[in-house]
């Protein structure tokens, strides 16, 4: 994660008695699907339908609490991609509790409130099970799971390999296409060959500032997927060859709480 969602999910109680939504297909997004991304503040249903991208990735609790009907109404219109954490436990968020302490382990570095979560522990799967099966109630089109890079210089405390995430991204995408929702890899480039064929579009933050990432979507773009990418600050909206980059450019200060920036 390169930006921190300070907002309070739906009840522990509603995650619990959510269940799939059967009558829809898995959602495409073909490599050039224009998109947006707003996480920090939940802007007005009408904002949000006038803009003319495609996709919209909005987070999943905070759009969903206290019976807002915000994403189902939206879905009418455009792909709504839901983003929650999958890889941290977020100590304001309504089910925190159901974590037990051997689920998290090391803080992440820079976000407070947050510890890497044990990916291997089956608890730790059923609360994200309950997550994505809320989503496709919410009438989420999309999943949108960050923090699946713990493995990265084993931030994570657990030591484990790029191979137990990326079984840990399989499991999610088979939890999503169960529930007939698409999903999306986030950031997490090294695990991009071991998850392809389970994914639906990528997810990255700042691809031209760190070491030239862009260059790693090629896979992401010859299957035809989007490749949905955020740059924080500056102007850059180029393309590596062989890449398809839907890039939207937003503050430095990584708010994500305004619609706009996309790239010609």
């Amino acid at each position: 994660m390169r930006h921190s969602t300070l907002l309070a999910l739906a009840s522990a109680a509603s995650l619990s008695t959510a269940s799939p939504l059967e009558s829809r297909a898995v959602a495409k997004f073909p490599a050039g699907t224009t998109w947006d991304i707003v996480l920090k503040v939940v802007l007005p249903l009408a904002d949000l339908q006038k803009t003319k991208v495609q996709a919209l990735d909005i987070d999943l609790f905070d759009n969903t609490e206290g019976g807002k009907t915000t994403i189902k109404e939206l879905a009418k219109t455009k792909q709504v991609i839901c983003y929650f954490s999958a890889g941290s436990r977020e100590d304001w968020r309504d089910d925190a509790n159901q974590f037990v302490p051997a689920d998290y382990g090391k803080a992440l570095d820079g976000w407070e409130g947050e510890n890497w979560l044990d990916v291997k522990s089956a608890n730790v799967r059923k609360i994200m099970k309950a997550r994505i099966e809320f989503a496709a109630k919410s009438g989420c089109t999309a999943v949108d799971p960050d923090n699946t890079d713990g493995f990265s210089e084993g931030q994570d405390g657990f030591g484990y390999p790029k191979e137990v995430y990326a079984d840990y991204v399989n499991y999610l995408a088979g939890i999503a296409k169960t529930n007939n929702l698409a999903i999306g890899l986030k950031n997490s480039l090294d695990i991009i060959p071991l998850v392809l064929p389970n994914i639906q579009f990528a997810v990255n933050e700042q691809c031209h500032e760190f070491e030239n990432e862009c260059a790693l979507y090629k896979p992401v773009t010859a299957a035809g997927l989007a490749v949905f990418q955020i740059e924080y600050g500056g102007n850059n909206c180029t393309e590596p060859a062989g890449v398809n980059l839907s890039e939207v450019i937003k503050g430095a200060d990584q708010q994500l709480d305004k619609l706009g920036g996309q790239c010609p």
